[in-house]
């Protein structure tokens, strides 16, 4: 296929409000696998930090335009969904734990890298940072890691200020 005619895929965060109830969050992963839309990066909260006490679902994910708009449409029909917002990458962060070899070093990244303290003292473990920051500069830091074969494990999410 020429380029030219080939799908945008786009990076798209949904902050999406749900009833607090067994079941949301598959039924939420099912509408996506059904649609050929992996998540790349999900979190959750209960409704108990919330100013309407709901719970929230942030969704992150690479679709078309099109893709994401059946995406929106289809999850406002589900029963447990109370609403779907989309929230523009300037209000999306995210964030990792990582550990890396012990000579691993520092990547060159946009992210906020902060070393976490090591319980054991100097040599006792691993290092492992937090990184903070968009989710380009925080994954381009878990690439550099992991192609230099240094990352050993990697916890992340996305975060979004939704509304």
């Amino acid at each position: 296929m020429d380029n030219a005619l080939k799908p945008v895929m786009a990076r798209h965060t949904f902050v999406v409000k749900v009833s607090d109830k067994p079941g949301t969050l598959e039924s939420i992963g099912a509408t996506f696998a059904h649609r050929g839309v992996s998540l790349m990066a999900t979190v959750g909260s209960d409704g108990t930090l919330d100013p309407d006490h709901r719970a929230t679902i942030t969704l992150h994910f690479a679709a078309t335009e099109g893709r994401k708009e059946m995406l929106r449409a289809t999850l406002v029909r589900l029963s447990r969904v109370l609403s779907v917002e989309e929230v523009a990458p300037e209000l999306v962060q995210a964030v990792a734990l990582v550990r890396v070899a012990p000579d691993a070093g520092l990547p060159l990244t946009d992210a906020a890298v902060f070393p976490l303290p090591n319980p054991k003292g100097e040599g006792g473990r691993e290092p492992v940072y937090r990184l903070i920051g968009t989710p380009e500069a925080v994954e381009s830091a878990i690439v550099a890691w992991r192609t230099a074969g240094k990352l050993r494990s990697v916890s992340y999410g996305v975060l979004a200020a939704g509304g």
